[in-house]
């Protein structure tokens, strides 16, 4: 390459010469010797030292090119915007104006680019983000100074200044997500504050009414899937009214406080507590069976003194009446369950308040007049499961046995089967047979248990026992079909019966039926006037009774299905 330099050169060198000695026609060929090979070393000269600079330039910029495809691959692929282009030439602004502002973050460091510092001074002031004083900055001296020196240099820093950009972009990010997040929890805080003030009793700190509906219910469910038990208490104050009439309403909130807090205690770790609704508490208790659950409810009732010490009132006044329920012996559903506890809960109250009665046992329970409204309340929309569970409360108290009523069951599906019923018949007969006498809650157990003769007012108190027991089903949707069996399954066929002296065809013939096994099966048992018949006297007691009580063609089908034993092999196959 210097060759065709030093060529080109002596050409021009040559040319030169010719048009000399046209010119002025000497000789001057001692002067070129001389003078052509040093006019070629300038121009080679010359030539090579821009080469090399031109060299070197190219290497520079080969260099600057390999370190910003390096740095912006860092930056790109890693997020990491504290790369940058280096240059220690670069020059400190506190060094080139003698600042000796000790307050300046930039004072006292080596080759750092002042203006990509937040809160450095210029002309006296602190700046703030790099973004928003980098208009400013383009007009200083020494940010001048550090694009002057070279074209990579200015490159670099715009470089430098995009990184520092994207991480005052990126700090500011992190710190909004950061407030935001910390907005998030304070707002999940409230939200659940708020949740929980919605579902818990301000005044007893238990959970509330609505939450104690949707807890049942998954409870419900809960025992229902696994096949577990699970037990309902409601508890009433006794009293309450008296505490609030004679010591004020304020005293009344300090009883439900301290009984709220009696009941959180009592069942931490077993169950579940709320306030039902003015002076009613409820408590859930899971894979527990009634005894378990009437065990605890009578620990309670006994700590009430202690409550009754603690808000200073004189004794007797605080006490509760609890009512017990199961799943799956009083219920089948949530809404029975409440309706059986509450139940429970009046016969706790009739047996003389302060006690704990389960809805399965009517024992002891004297039910006054108008308690049969209250009662009807109670099993409004109650499942048929609740309603079997009171009559069989009933039969108890009347001694009947499960089994004879059992059996009584299995041959009314044989009546019904002879009689040509459908199937809805059948299973509605044979649930007659069980609820006929569920009336009898209503009648004092003294009366029903009394071994001597009853007299005219105890007598017609049993006789009202059909029409209460049309009262208590007539909103039991399942089972309209047995409303007519129940109230009327004490009519004659001789029209010498009660409640309303039908007679014949005219009593519906599932009254009929259940008419028949009725007194069959009180025959078994002993009476006040007589004592429990063998099942053969038993039969022809019935058949005494043909044409006059009994419907005769019926009395037939029934003596004969007794004699076969189809109770017994139905009881049986079941």
């Amino acid at each position: 390459m210097y060759g065709i330099a030093g060529a080109g050169a002596g050409f021009m060198y040559a040319i030169f010469a010719f048009v000399v000695e046209m010119r002025f026609g000497a000789d001057y060929e001692a002067m070129h010797i001389l003078v052509a090979p040093f006019l070629g070393g300038i121009a080679a000269f010359v030539i090579g030292r821009e080469s090399e600079r031109i060299h070197h330039q190219s290497d520079m910029l080969s260099e600057a090119k390999r370190k910003f495809s390096t740095l912006t691959h860092d930056a790109i692929t890693k997020k990491d915007w504290n790369v940058s282009f280096k240059d220690p030439s670069i020059p400190t602004c506190w060094e080139v104006k003698n600042c000796e502002s000790m307050d300046c973050p930039s004072y006292g460091k080596k080759h750092v680019r002042c203006w990509l510092i937040a809160g450095t001074y210029c002309r006296g002031e602190v700046q703030g983000h790099f973004a928003q004083k980098l208009g400013d900055c383009a007009k200083c001296e020494i940010y001048q100074m550090s694009f002057s020196r070279d074209p990579i240099n200015e490159i670099g820093e715009n470089f430098n200044s995009l990184m520092w950009a994207l991480r005052e972009k990126e700090d500011m990010l992190t710190e909004t997500n950061s407030e935001l997040q910390k907005q998030y929890s304070e707002l999940e805080l409230m939200h659940k504050q708020a949740r929980e003030m919605a579902d818990t009793d301000m005044l007893t700190g238990l959970r509330n009414h609505a939450h104690f509906q949707r807890h049942l219910q998954w409870e419900v469910e809960r025992a229902q899937r696994f096949n577990r038990p699970l037990s309902l208490v409601m508890l009433d104050l006794d009293h309450f009214k008296d505490v609030n009439d004679h010591f004020g309403h304020q005293k009344g909130d300090e009883v439900l406080q301290r009984v709220g807090k009696l009941i959180r205690h009592s069942v931490r770790g077993m169950g579940y507590s709320a306030r039902y609704g003015g002076e009613e508490f409820a408590i859930v208790l899971p894979d527990m069976t009634a005894k378990k659950a009437m065990e605890i409810a009578d620990r309670i009732r006994r700590d009430m003194a202690i409550v009754e010490a603690d808000v200073s009132l004189p004794a007797g006044l605080v006490g509760g009446s609890f009512g017990v329920a199961d799943l799956p012996h009083c219920a089948s559903d949530a809404d029975s369950l409440i309706s059986a506890s509450d139940s429970a809960l009046l016969f706790a109250k009739r047996k003389g308040r302060n006690q704990v009665a389960y809805f399965c046992d009517l024992s002891n329970t004297e039910l006054r007049e108008g308690d049969m409204d209250k009662l009807h309340t109670r099993l409004e929309g109650a499942s048929l499961q609740t309603i079997r569970a009171l009559a069989e409360a009933v039969d108890a108290n009347d001694d009947y046995s499960e089994a004879n009523t059992t059996r009584m069951a299995h041959v009314a599906i044989a009546i019904a089967d002879r009689l040509g019923m459908n199937q809805q018949q059948c299973d509605a007969l044979a649930l007659a047979t069980r609820l006929h006498d569920i009336g009898k809650v209503g009648v004092p157990g003294s009366v029903l248990r009394k071994k001597e003769k009853l007299s005219a007012e105890e007598m017609s108190q049993v006789q009202l026992h059909p029409e209460i027991g049309q009262r208590l089903l007539h909103e039991a949707e399942q089972i309209q079909d047995l409303i007519s069996a129940i109230l009327y399954h004490h009519e004659r066929w001789d029209g010498d019966g009660y409640p309303e002296r039908l007679a014949g065809e005219e009593i519906p013939v599932m009254a009929r039926v259940v008419g028949i096994m009725d007194a069959y099966r009180a025959m078994l048992c002993d009476r006040p006037y007589r004592k429990a018949l063998k099942p053969d006297d038993a039969l022809e007691e019935v058949r005494k009774g043909s044409g006059t009580q009994f419907d005769p063609q019926l009395v037939d089908i029934f003596v004969e299905l007794v004699k076969r034993g189809e109770g017994n092999e139905m009881r049986e196959s079941a």
